[in-house]
């Protein structure tokens, strides 16, 4: 029996591979919207894994040296493309060593897919006393419970990322199978 998250997994149309620029424009639009909404955070928070790369290229781009991490782990293996085995819920194995008392905080994730994990990262960043916390997501399904204050994209396909391809000729296993699924 399917998790009641593996059913958002499974909503995705295909998959697209997501590019090296496609993620530059991404961030630089998640940074103007940002700008737009006039909101600087004094730290940022990256989701790891997934969000460390999106994360640490806003904070390269804002000039802002406060990024700490938060671990949360949702999938119980790694396996191509949105064929994940979830557990039954998302959860944190390494909290945030940050004191964020009084602090405008940006989250970062590379995608909201059902939502949980976002849900959960904000229920915890709730007992942190933050002055303030917004989320940003390079990519969003439409479906995603959660709603990020900032969105790369919203997309209906699985990505493919190009940090999962090593530039070395040396292929990430899941991207090889997609690639000979033809996609």
């Amino acid at each position: 029996m399917a998790s009641p998250a593996q059913i958002f997994y499974e909503k995705s149309e295909g998959t697209v591979n997501i590019s090296w620029e496609d993620v530059e424009k991404d961030v630089l639009g998640i940074i103007d919207h940002m700008h737009t909404d006039g909101f600087e955070p004094d730290v940022i928070v990256s989701i790891a894994r997934s969000g460390l790369i999106p994360a640490s290229m806003i904070a390269y781009a804002l000039g802002n040296k406060q990024l700490y991490v938060i671990k949360v782990d949702f999938s119980k293996n790694q396996k191509n493309g949105n064929n994940q085995e979830l557990n039954d819920r998302p959860m944190i194995t390494q909290e945030l060593t940050k004191d964020i008392s009084g602090l405008k905080v940006l989250v970062v994730d590379e995608m909201a897919v059902s939502g949980s994990t976002l849900k959960l990262v904000s229920a915890y960043m709730d007992i942190k006393n933050p002055a303030e916390v917004r989320y940003a997501v390079l990519y969003k399904q439409p479906w995603a419970e959660f709603h990020p204050d900032y969105v790369g994209r919203e997309i209906k396909e699985w990505p493919l990322y190009p940090w999962k391809e090593l530039r070395n000729d040396v292929i990430d296993p899941r991207a090889r199978i997609a690639r000979k699924n033809g996609n």
